[in-house]
């Protein structure tokens, strides 16, 4: 299992298309988010994954890398991840599965939210779906606390 004390530097990352990610995003934005989902298997686990893809299509620096990569020790993916100055995590459940598992290996987490204890909604085994107006409830809140925090950026503009 990498932690946060494996991150490398950047020139030292041995896989090309992670070594370009963050190279690419530093210079674009400055300093990036990664927007991660527990993709558990009730509503609410698939619901963290749509979630974080409308956060990644909606927020400029917000970008979706796998947490799990880290866990499995796959150089790239895990030090795209590992050099995110923030990172926005979304648990189906309040056992916070993912943000325990990124705090446990010293990976920061700036923001977390479960879907039943912060929004309220009924954990369901499958076949169950989320719906269309979680999303937009649990987007909308995201994009305004990243707005206090002042971490929300507009494309191309750094830090």
């Amino acid at each position: 299992m990498i932690t946060i004390k494996d991150k490398k530097p950047v020139e030292e990352i041995k896989t090309e298309t992670a070594r370009k990610n963050i190279i690419n995003r530093r210079a674009k934005f400055g300093k990036y988010i990664t927007a991660n989902g527990c993709n558990g298997s009730s509503n609410l686990g698939q619901l963290t994954v749509a979630v974080a893809n409308a956060i990644r299509d909606r927020v400029p620096n917000a970008f979706v890398d796998c947490p799990f990569a880290l866990f499995g020790d796959v150089e790239g993916p895990a030090q795209v991840i590992l050099h995110a100055d923030y990172r926005i995590v979304f648990d189906g459940c309040k056992s916070r599965c993912l943000t325990k598992a990124l705090d446990g290996i010293g990976a920061k987490v700036t923001l977390s939210y479960a879907m039943d204890e912060d929004f309220g909604f009924e954990k369901i085994p499958q076949p169950a779906k989320y719906t269309d107006e979680q999303v937009e409830i649990v987007v909308k809140r995201v994009i305004s606390d990243l707005e206090k925090k002042g971490l929300l950026k507009k494309e191309g503009v750094k830090d």
